[in-house]
């Protein structure tokens, strides 16, 4: 025999050791290969069962609309028709119509607007918000009128900002006069111009 030649033990301890050396590779075998793909398969069949039940919810509330549409038409409500949204091609052309509406919603409340100065746009999702500072001086009733009219227009407008004051003099025998100033928002289709 050579020194510092390696020998496999044989008889009883050679077979224990060959016994241990094929447990240590299919532990191997399983923590390399068969756990990762038992786990991989159990995550995507979760993820199908998901989908699954995500797609028969969906067919569910597919059905349920032709209900849903009869009841908002029966209710009067606002439909996908109504225009919710400001025209124009252009943020510049939305912000003039903005400005318009609400010039139109002063003077139904019975007042106008001191001034107004357009936003810059922004960019929502697949809209654009075109605001507007807006500065108004009114009794308290018109403000609470002009502030109800752009509340429930068409298209729609969101009030942001809302600060008021009492600018009357004390002691004139007149109603009180309100300075108020806020943003409006309304919102248009597209992208930036």
């Amino acid at each position: 025999m050579m020194s510092g030649a390696l020998t496999l033990p044989d008889g009883r301890r050679g077979q224990a050791l060959a016994l241990c050396l094929t447990a240590a590779a299919a532990a191997l075998l399983w923590l390399a290969i068969i756990a990762p793909l038992t786990g991989w398969y159990e995550a995507r069949a979760a993820a199908l069962a998901q989908q699954r039940q995500m797609a028969t919810r969906m067919a569910a509330l597919g059905q349920e609309i032709p209900a849903l549409r009869a009841a908002v038409n029966a209710a009067g409500l606002p439909t996908a028709g109504d225009q919710v949204l400001l025209t124009g091609g252009t943020d510049a052309v939305a912000g003039a119509n903005l400005q318009s509406a609400l010039q139109d919603l002063a003077a139904q409340a019975g007042t106008s607007l001191d001034s107004a100065a357009l936003l810059p746009a922004q960019q929502t999702g697949a809209l654009r918000r075109i605001g507007m500072q807006v500065s108004v001086t009114a009794t308290w009733p018109v403000l609470i009128a002009l502030l109800e009219a752009i509340d429930t227009a068409r298209p729609r407008m969101i009030v942001d900002g809302f600060s008021a004051t009492n600018s009357s003099q004390p002691g004139t025998g007149q109603e009180p006069m309100v300075q108020a100033n806020f943003s409006v928002s309304g919102f248009r289709a597209g992208a930036a111009p």
